[in-house]
């Protein structure tokens, strides 16, 4: 008798968000951080909704200062030591990424613009804080920039010679938060997916 051999189809390409830890778990935010309870139902709805398969990204911060951080900037976070952190994470990442992005699934990124380390469009910018947290109200930039999370994921994408991933980012760090423009934001973007 002659074997039977079962042909395996390759499962179709799939869609699959990158997204930011914070936004899937709330209480990854710095103490008094979170406006949700639990996840950002939003932006998971958003993305079910549109079929997308969510895959958390791991958080910076959290990692490296631990739960009872307080709120900094991007200059604050710009440093040798937290880079390296950052590079090892996007290391540790990068092969599911590039998994994805071989077998030809569809990868977006979603972010926090106005995080200093997961800002996609956005990130907060105060050259001239420093030390203790006693800061004025508001008395920090948004500037248009990378948060160094992504710019150190995208810099380890790009030296395994990945494309660059569509982005955006849920702005919920940029001061005064406006939850409706945060919607049509991502609706637009996810909208504008092929």
């Amino acid at each position: 008798m002659g074997e039977s051999q079962t042909v395996v189809e390759p499962p179709s390409p799939r869609k699959v968000a990158l997204v930011a830890s914070c936004l899937l778990n709330q209480n990854a935010k710095v103490c008094q951080g979170a406006n949700y309870p639990g996840v950002v139902s939003p932006v998971v709805e958003a993305l079910r909704n549109r079929g997308y398969l969510l895959q958390q990204l791991p958080c910076p911060e959290l990692a490296f200062a631990g739960a009872r951080r307080w709120w900094a900037v991007y200059e604050q976070y710009d440093t040798p030591a937290y880079r390296a952190h950052c590079r090892r994470l996007a290391q540790a990442i990068a092969p599911l990424i590039e998994k994805y992005l071989r077998h030809g699934d569809e990868v977006i990124l979603i972010g926090l613009d106005g995080s200093p380390s997961t800002g996609v469009r956005f990130t907060s910018s105060q050259p001239q804080w420093g030390g203790r947290p006693n800061r004025p109200e508001d008395d920090w930039e948004i500037v248009p920039r990378r948060g160094i999370w992504i710019e150190e994921l995208e810099a380890e994408l790009a030296r395994r010679g990945l494309p660059p991933i569509p982005a955006t980012g849920w702005a919920l760090d940029m001061g005064r938060f406006d939850e409706a423009g945060s919607r049509q934001d991502l609706n637009e973007f996810l909208d504008g997916r092929p």
